[in-house]
């Protein structure tokens, strides 16, 4: 039997670090919890629909998932400015996180999307 991860494998991660920084979104005016989950949820959506367009179905997964991420580059920058604040507080390492994420939730996409297609043949 083979268990399958969904893309969104580290929002727990994710979730944790924004815990973690839950204190500071009112003294520093980060993003709440729902506009950075909207903030996700839109990035979530660009990985996807663009793991189906930059799929040549011939490159390994994780080359065109970095392709998909540098296509999602401005969600992506929405998603650390939105958890960093105006103040950068951490931002390197949220950022760095936040790329993590995405480049193995692209990898997903194109492999969830890779399989999609080879049951339609």
């Amino acid at each position: 039997m083979r268990v399958r991860i969904g893309p969104t494998l580290k929002v727990g991660s994710l979730l944790a670090l924004l815990a973690t920084l839950g204190g500071c979104a009112v003294a520093y005016g980060t993003a709440s919890p729902a506009e950075v989950t909207q903030l996700r949820d839109q990035r979530d959506a660009c990985l996807a629909q663009n793991a189906i367009r930059l799929d040549d179905y011939r490159s390994d997964a994780a080359t065109v998932g970095r392709a998909v991420v540098a296509a999602c580059s401005p969600q992506n920058d929405a998603l650390i400015r939105a958890i960093a604040g105006p103040d950068g507080y951490r931002e390197s390492e949220i950022a760095r996180q936040i790329q993590q994420n995405s480049q193995e939730a692209a990898t997903q996409y194109v492999l969830s999307h890779r399989a999609a297609m080879s049951v339609r043949r």
